[in-house]
């Protein structure tokens, strides 16, 4: 499975319908969406049985690394959040075949300590984690990216995840389930489309190629 895609990702057709499960590629996907002050950090696991959430948490600057005011405070907090990236790249997940991160929104909220806290995960990584844009996983797993009309709210991206990943409570599961975990969680599902989406091209180039 390969980190980068070989294409621009996913094309939506006319007419947008729920991706079906077996649009996605197998594999195991660890997922950052990140901030500065809450990351959700996710494992799923995507198989012939389906899609599996086997690990979720939250990155939190301690107390008194959030009392840090001013350029100095957000240094420290990106220190923090390096360190907690690093403690969730070890065990089962240091074989994740993909590692996923939110690219810095053009505009927007919070634009700055995304990036900040982006350029933490990418160096945790060593550069091997793929950025993937929030408004394409929104197209991809809701319909659309939003418009100043039509928003995309957080019930939509709940409503979006669990059609695939059910919350760890239905689940029988004591994990948290908050906004930050499901748009980790978002983010994660989008790659396995597109890499889904790139493997079916490659192997019709691979068939054409050999016809």
């Amino acid at each position: 499975m390969k980190n980068q895609l070989a294409i621009p990702g996913l094309k939506l057709p006319k007419g947008w319908e729920p991706p079906a499960v077996g649009m996605f590629a197998h594999g195991l996907v660890q997922a950052f969406d990140q901030t500065l002050t809450n990351t959700g950090v996710v494992l799923i696991k995507s198989n012939e049985l389906g899609l599996h959430l086997l690990s979720a948490a939250m990155i939190k600057p301690p107390a008194d690394v959030l009392e840090i005011t001013s350029t100095e405070g957000s240094y420290a907090r990106a220190d923090s959040i390096y360190a907690g990236v690093m403690r969730h790249r070890c065990g089962f997940a240091a074989n994740a075949d993909a590692i996923i991160y939110e690219r810095k929104p053009v505009a927007g909220m919070r634009t700055d300590s995304i990036f900040l806290a982006g350029r933490e995960v990418h160096r945790a990584t060593e550069g091997r984690a793929v950025m993937m844009d929030n408004r394409h996983a929104k197209k991809l797993l809701v319909g659309t990216a939003g418009s100043r009309d039509r928003k995309v709210t957080k019930a939509d991206v709940k409503e979006a995840v669990e059609r695939y990943i059910p919350s760890p409570k239905a689940s029988g599961k004591t994990l948290p389930w908050n906004e930050h975990i499901r748009d980790a969680c978002m983010l994660a599902l989008a790659w396995l489309l597109d890499e889904k989406e790139r493997q079916v091209n490659e192997q019709a180039l691979t068939l054409e190629a050999a016809a």
